[in-house]
């Protein structure tokens, strides 16, 4: 009966313990933060300091965060496969977008560039006095990161048989990058503001003409002195003299 007993509860505590490592993984899974690049010329920087760029990250693509500084996130860029291997860098928070649900794949492109030329040298910086850590040969495939250009020449970010560099943008073939499958967000139109037109202003009264003011004050003034003139009393007692002389 003791040996049931506890071999039951080995069992439950077995159960137990794989319950909680699932719930611990889905935890995890659930704890990864992601951005996307929806501006043009985002740079993955080698540190936080960004004294060093690496590369322009590829537009409406996403970076996995792994940690974040004052100003900048730690990012992950690449699923990490064989081919491309995942690397990682600083951006800026402020020229990343943050996404509230997990992206779709891939989170970013995995293009393959051809060598053109006779040979490729991938160098540790896009100069080409650069030491170089590797040589690619005519026809090989390079497994593309991002771009940037130095002193004037665009130079590539890419991986060939485990080794990281620059190779000269004239010795492969383009990459040709489409966008994202999730459409970029579309900027709301602006709308110009309307001008509204002054109402017409309402038009003045012509003032009347300075001679016919003249003649309405001559008119008052004469109307004014004739009524005096017949009604002041020494004019009214010569009428009535000379009335009562008529008579």
């Amino acid at each position: 009966m003791a040996k049931k007993l506890i071999l039951t509860a080995a069992i439950l505590l077995s159960v137990a313990l794989s319950t909680l490592i699932l719930i611990g993984s889905f935890a995890e899974a659930e704890t990864v933060e992601w951005a996307r690049i929806l501006e043009d010329d985002v740079y993955l920087f080698a540190t936080d300091s960004d004294a060093q760029r690496n590369f322009v990250l590829e537009k409406s693509y996403y970076v996995e965060i792994l940690g974040e500084t004052e100003r900048m996130y730690l990012v992950a860029v690449m699923q990490n496969t064989t081919d491309f291997p995942r690397i990682t860098g600083y951006v800026y928070k402020s020229q990343v977008t943050l996404c509230p649900v997990p992206p779709i794949s891939p989170y970013y492109p995995t293009v393959k560039l051809t060598v053109t030329a006779g040979s490729a040298a991938l160098r540790l910086s896009p100069i080409s006095s650069a030491m170089s850590t590797l040589t690619a040969i005519n026809s090989q495939q390079l497994s593309y990161y991002g771009s940037i250009v130095s002193y004037g020449t665009t130079w590539y970010y890419v991986q060939y048989a485990g080794s990281f560099g620059y190779v000269d943008s004239s010795l492969v073939t383009p990459p040709n990058v489409p966008l994202h499958p999730t459409p970029l967000p579309t900027k709301p139109a602006v709308t110009p503001p309307t001008t509204q037109e002054p109402e017409p202003a309402e038009p003045q009264k012509d003032a009347a003409p300075t001679s016919e003011i003249l003649l309405i004050v001559f008119v008052v003034v004469l109307a004014v002195g004739l009524t005096l003139a017949l009604f002041l009393p020494g004019n009214v007692k010569k009428k009535n003299t000379v009335f009562d002389q008529d008579i």
